[in-house]
């Protein structure tokens, strides 16, 4: 957690609340990068918050810069959300590690899903 004092900065404490409060207008805003630094597993976070999820967020760690400077397997987690039927807003939230342009190209190679199974 790289915000501490802030309420619901860890993803388990705001699904918490969304699931508690149960209305299909509250949705939860999953920023991978900050789930990383303090929660970790991925996967597993992104499946358990799956229905209350309004969009997800990106950036790799450390940074936040683009995927594939890091040590987060983003190939591997856009796979996943497929096969778990995540078909919403996947937003880039980093700094470019060099051109703007590569950053893009990287982040749209590592969201392509390029055989579902």
């Amino acid at each position: 957690m790289n915000h501490p004092g802030v309420p619901f900065a860890l993803a388990e404490d705001t699904l918490a609340l969304v699931a508690a409060v149960n209305r299909p207008k509250l949705k939860l805003s999953l920023d991978l990068y900050h789930v990383q630094i303090g929660e970790g597993n991925l996967i597993e976070m992104c499946r358990k918050c799956l229905p209350y999820i309004g969009e997800i967020q990106v950036a790799d760690v450390p940074g936040p810069q683009e995927p594939g400077t890091g040590e987060i397997n983003y190939p591997k987690i856009a796979e996943a959300l497929y096969q778990m039927g995540y078909r919403g807003t996947i937003g880039l939230e980093a700094y470019a590690s060099g051109k703007p342009e590569q950053a893009i190209e990287a982040f749209r190679r590592a969201f392509t899903v390029a055989n579902p199974s």
